[in-house]
């Protein structure tokens, strides 16, 4: 009897599960490109910016040194460092050691989950933008967006003060907590690859199928591909034809939304720290929002 009300609960996850895999299945030749499209991602943009700060995060959580940084600031410190999804990690990590309670992960949340400058200005702006400074101003507008974006938390987190523990130290030996840093930052480092391999491949299947022909315009297509991956959907905005500043708007939003590949890495980042899908898509969706008004109306005046 459980196991049928779980299966009717979840249909329409495993009906779809079960519907992408013959669809790859009829499609090996999208589907393999997909994933090599993926890999060369991963393993030359994610990695190189991922795997030392999930090392260096992870040494020092088991060293106790973290624990003496306020929980308010580092995980925006080390998002702003490295990118999706670190900030949720090191905020999920102080609620994993009771540093901090619920309502103060959310509001923590609500601004750590950025991306860095390098990625901003460089892969967005001069790549995808073709300027270095529409990077600038998509920066710009990014970082303050998540200040805004942490008004609507900042309420409810004042409610309660950070709970102060004594510094955890594992007893073990520095060679110990270094293999075991290194370990546990593959196993993400990993996680995040196989939900971008997911994604990818499901955009690339609709760009195959023809269903973003039916959009109305590009940008409406580039939209739609950022709100599942949002490196594809950025890339995407290289050919459309609107204006720069349109252009830059629709980046803005697109890279601040993250995308559900984003999301999925960053709720495998929040395991066991009761924040829903639904809660974490509606705080990084009004981020987004909040972005693209801002780099719109800042843009009206500088490009």
């Amino acid at each position: 009897m459980m196991r049928y009300k779980f299966l009717e609960k979840n249909k329409i996850v495993i009906g779809s599960a079960i519907l992408c895999c013959a669809v790859m299945v009829m499609n090996p030749e999208v589907t393999s490109a997909a994933s090599k499209e993926a890999i060369n991602l991963w393993l030359n943009s994610v990695v190189p910016m991922l795997l030392p700060f999930f090392i260096a995060a992870n040494f020092l959580k088991h060293t106790g040194v973290v624990n003496r940084i306020s929980p308010g600031v580092y995980p925006f410190v080390m998002g702003f460092l490295s990118g999706y999804p670190m900030g949720a990690r090191v905020a999920g990590d102080y609620y994993r050691a009771g540093m901090i309670d619920q309502r103060q992960l959310h509001w923590i949340l609500s601004y750590s989950m950025i991306t860095g400058p390098a990625f901003l200005i460089g892969a967005v702006g001069v790549e995808f933008l073709g300027s270095h400074g529409l990077g600038v101003l998509l920066a710009i507008c990014h970082y303050l967006s998540a200040l805004l974006n942490s008004l609507f938390y900042s309420a409810a987190a004042e409610k309660t003060k950070m709970i102060r523990k004594k510094p955890y130290i594992r007893s073990d030996t520095y060679y110990n907590i270094l293999t075991d840093a290194i370990l546990d930052s593959f196993r993400s480092i990993a996680i995040i690859l196989a939900y971008i391999m997911i994604f990818m491949i499901g955009t690339d299947l609709l760009q195959f199928s023809g269903v973003l022909n039916l959009l109305p315009t590009a940008e409406a297509a580039a939209v739609c591909k950022g709100f599942l991956e949002m490196t594809v959907g950025c890339n995407s905005l290289v050919m459309c034809r609107c204006a720069p500043l349109i252009k830059t708007t629709l980046a803005a939003f697109i890279v601040t939304f993250g995308g559900l590949s984003v999301m999925g890495q960053t709720m495998s980042m929040l395991r066991g720290c009761d924040v829903s899908f639904r809660q974490l898509f509606v705080m990084k969706l009004s981020h987004g929002i909040l972005c693209a008004i801002l780099t719109f109306s800042v843009g009206c005046f500088v490009v």
